[in-house]
């Protein structure tokens, strides 16, 4: 009987180690310096059938991820047509999406992009995407920071 009692305690034992090890760690993580994956410049402007003139873009630039479908990205769209107000350059890149449902979108909403990728998947993977919306702030030719989710004002504060 004193054995089947000593079972379930080591099972406790091992579950209150598991769970001091988990919530010990630093949950903060830094995402490290990547480059932009060259598919991205690889694959032509949706508008204007050319490659994105990297010289044009400047120091800094944002990638953004969305698609017709997704409603969060819908809720960002006006934050992103007023970074465009300002002079701050974006490429977006439409995933997945229905070509008629995308350019419909686009023109209910307003564009707030300098160059429209489309997007089967493929750069999608090369730069790791979650889900979208997803964002991306692009310093130097190098990721700084990525936002997954809808932006909001308290996102961008540092990049205006």
């Amino acid at each position: 009987m004193k054995k089947n009692l000593f079972i379930p305690f080591i099972g406790l034992f091992i579950l209150a180690i598991c769970a001091f090890y988990y919530f010990s760690q630093v949950t903060t993580q830094k995402i490290e310096a990547k480059k932009i994956p060259a598919i991205l410049f690889e694959t032509k402007d949706f508008y204007n059938n050319e490659f994105i003139d990297t010289q044009g873009l400047g120091d800094f630039y944002i990638i953004n991820f969305f698609a017709s479908w997704c409603k969060p990205c819908l809720a960002e769209h006006p934050l992103l047509m007023e970074l465009q107000s300002k002079g701050i350059k974006i490429i977006g890149v439409n995933f997945r999406d229905d070509e008629e449902n995308f350019i419909s979108w686009i023109e209910e909403n307003g564009n707030p992009f300098e160059y429209v990728i489309r997007d089967d998947g493929s750069i999608a993977y090369e730069m790791g995407l979650i889900g979208v919306p997803e964002t991306y702030f692009i310093k130097s030719k190098i990721i700084q920071n990525k936002i997954q989710g809808p932006l909001f004002y308290e996102d961008i504060e540092n990049y205006l």
